[in-house]
């Protein structure tokens, strides 16, 4: 059913005051996901706030769209209705950090960036790495699942959300976790919200586990061939040895990120003591020059340059973007296949992350690459796999399903969206099988 939206202004502005609500086309117009512009916006202030305006839209059938810093709206299906987006920038507290337990409480719509400011002189940080941290906030980068290259380091998204609160469809606000790590009984909510994009509820509030600042922080640069670099990747697994990340890019993604043109490269992050970090870049060189790698080691800013390369690639351009997960003995035969072909009149560009078997292919948004996802899912379950669109314009979506082939649990699935949104008024659609 339609909503009235002038009745559902008029009862959101009695609830949230008249400043909250807007309705200017000229300022909806940044609120678009996919194409649709949303026909309200609301600015909470408080989680209460939120909640209320959870509980009116659902009153009167508005679908809602969370909305954090906007960096992660390019990733699922289209949309089915767009009625009011709830922007959360308000919500930007830091509400507790525990520096001697290093755990943090903070409000969802706080940015990574400025939360890495308030940590930083307790010599803590929040090892999240998702693309654009400046503007993407910690509400978006754990309901989107925005895991980056430093993953099986320092723990995934899902690892380090200890405890959050949640505002429900009905406007019921629950908790889930607590605030020290170990403090679950039973079944860990948290991780049912973890990656759900919107879709079961909207979090107001995040606990974090924290780590402390690395003292030092160095990345080797190997280029050459694909398999020199497979390699290199290959026996840094198997060692004693432990980097932050290591991340395979072929040619085309070298050249775009400003490394050599005709080279694959391997780039492999340390951070540590620097005594540690100085030692694991000796060893590494040593394994890089017995494969007969040029290696290169950069630190400060053009390691910065590098890896903001490797964590925006996913969402930093209007490609369409795959991503593929792989067993790691499979990930080398992949790349070079999937390097061979052409993405238009160029060549796709690949980043790899050799330590989670994560694989991102980026390719010239048009028909004949978004025709490829059939052969892209058959080539990773054949190597026991899978694959998705992570990214793509609006236009390349249209009857398709971004998240392939649905999964066994899809009933179970069905359940869990309907005990959580009955109405189906959070992100619709946009989900695996449209939920």
């Amino acid at each position: 059913m339609k909503p009235s939206i002038d009745q559902l202004n008029k009862r959101l502005e009695l609830e949230l005051g008249a400043d909250a609500v807007k309705n200017d086309p000229s300022l909806l117009a940044a609120y678009t996901v996919d194409a649709k512009m949303p026909t309200l916006l609301c600015c909470p202030e408080t989680p209460e706030q939120v909640a209320a305006t959870l509980r009116l839209c659902s009153e009167l059938d508005a679908a809602v769209t969370p909305w954090g810093g906007g960096a992660a709206v390019r990733i699922g299906n289209l949309p089915r209705q767009v009625d009011a987006v709830l922007e959360l920038s308000h919500l930007d507290r830091v509400i507790e950090h525990d520096h001697a337990n290093l755990t943090a409480t903070v409000q969802s719509g706080i940015t990574l960036a400025s939360l890495q400011q308030t940590l930083a002189p307790q010599n803590q940080f929040l090892p999240f790495d998702p693309p654009h941290a400046a503007r993407s906030t910690i509400g978006g980068i754990v309901a989107a699942n925005l895991n980056g290259p430093r993953r099986m380091f320092y723990g995934s998204v899902r690892d380090l959300v200890i405890g959050m609160k949640v505002a429900l469809a009905s406007g019921e606000q629950i908790k889930a976790g607590g605030k020290v790590v170990k403090n679950v009984a039973g079944y860990d909510m948290c991780k049912l919200f973890v990656g759900s994009l919107g879709t079961l509820g909207v979090i107001t509030e995040v606990t974090l586990r924290l780590t402390p600042l690395p003292k030092s922080s160095a990345t080797l640069t190997a280029s050459g061939t694909l398999s020199q670099t497979s390699q290199l990747a290959a026996e840094l697994a198997t060692s004693r040895l432990l980097p932050a990340s290591i991340s395979i890019l072929n040619p085309a993604a070298a050249r775009s990120s400003s490394f050599p043109a005709e080279k694959a490269l391997a780039a492999v992050w340390f951070e540590g003591f620097e005594e540690s970090v100085s030692r694991h870049i000796r060893d590494t060189e040593a394994i890089a020059a017995r494969l007969g790698l040029d290696t290169d080691v950069i630190s400060t800013e053009m390691q910065e340059h590098l890896w903001d390369c490797v964590r925006d690639f996913s969402l930093n351009r209007d490609d369409l973007v795959y991503r593929l997960t792989l067993p790691l003995s499979r990930l080398p035969e992949a790349i070079t296949a999937l390097s061979e072909r052409n993405s238009g009149d160029a060549p796709a560009q690949i980043i790899a992350d050799a330590a989670s078997g994560t694989l991102w292919l980026s390719a010239a948004a048009g028909k004949a690459n978004v025709e490829w996802f059939t052969d892209l899912i058959s080539f990773a379950q054949e190597r026991g796999g899978h694959a998705i669109i992570f990214a793509a314009p609006p236009r390349l979506k249209e009857n398709l399903d971004v998240w392939g082939a649905p999964p066994s649990t899809l009933p179970l699935m069905r359940e869990t969206k309907r005990q959580f949104d009955p109405k189906g008024l959070l992100n619709p659609g946009r989900f695996v099988a449209g939920l």
